[in-house]
């Protein structure tokens, strides 16, 4: 009977616990709720007086909301569609071919991770500069697609590492080709890696502010961008920022990224366990 009891109590104190946690982290975004919800230029509280669901139409009416959200999907989903592909073509190449160089050039690929992305901000710049590239979404769906990045190669490299050679070397037996093995074994078993790749990628991108600003003219910002460095002022005044028109725009955005999580989330906890099985 103690030990039963001993046991209950367990359970309680680690639903407590996990409620506790979960409130924690809930309660940012629950603030950023109830302040969509107050009335303009209102003392904030935690609950609103009154549910003013019109600062979620002043949200998408008082700048070019639904044009940069467009941006924001022409240079996210392509460029998450190109370093998806690419990505796992480079980590089956680490993961299976054999090739002389193979793991000093990975360990390579691994270390960019460590260089921060704003170091190379101005030389990127001036490069595109120079090639006539600026204010345009080619340079988006090149350096964030096209030859994937170094996370997500790891995470397909460490997938593709516990996937039996015999698979393998039965479609070489069937003559298959390595782009054919890739294409008709490794690519279909993948899907937990894919998932969780398009997730941390769209993530990355979707909530990047800083590069298109760098990059685009106004008209061409993204939608962090735009939520970034125009915002909702008073008569463009930028000193008088409206603090709950601002909360709704933010969770606006924050929509589609919730959406994705939700949906994959059964998917990224099995990508990123398979991704750890083997070194």
């Amino acid at each position: 009977m103690q030990a039963a009891g001993s046991g209950i109590r367990a359970r309680v104190a680690l639903a407590v616990v996990r409620i506790a946690l979960a409130l924690f982290f809930l309660f940012p975004l629950l603030t950023a709720l109830s302040s969509s919800l107050h009335p303009w230029s209102s003392l904030p509280t935690l609950l609103p007086n009154s549910f003013e669901w019109q600062n979620y139409r002043f949200a998408t009416t008082m700048i070019a909301f639904w044009r940069y959200l467009g941006n924001s999907a022409l240079v996210v989903v392509v460029s998450v569609a190109f370093s998806t592909f690419t990505s796992g073509l480079v980590g089956y190449a680490f993961s299976r071919l054999q090739a002389p160089g193979r793991k000093p050039l990975f360990m390579i690929v691994l270390s960019t991770m460590m260089l921060p992305s704003i170091v190379t901000q101005i030389p990127l710049y001036i490069l595109l500069h120079k090639f006539g590239l600026l204010n345009s979404f080619v340079p988006f769906w090149i350096m964030w697609g096209i030859g994937g990045s170094a996370l997500s190669i790891f995470l397909y490299r460490q997938f593709f590492s516990a996937i039996p050679k015999e698979l393998e070397e039965a479609a070489r037996i069937d003559g298959c080709s390595i782009f054919g093995t890739y294409w008709r074994i490794f690519l279909p078993l993948s899907v937990p890696a894919m998932i969780t790749v398009t997730m941390i990628n769209f993530q990355e991108r979707w909530g990047d502010s800083i590069t298109p600003f760098m990059f685009l003219s106004e008209k061409k910002y993204t939608l962090a961008a735009a939520l970034s460095n125009i915002g909702y002022t008073v008569d463009g005044n930028i000193e008088l920022i409206i603090q709950e028109v601002t909360a709704a725009g933010s969770l606006l955005f924050l929509l589609p990224v919730l959406a994705l999580f939700f949906v994959g989330q059964r998917y990224m906890l099995e990508g990123t366990v398979s991704a750890g099985i083997k070194g």
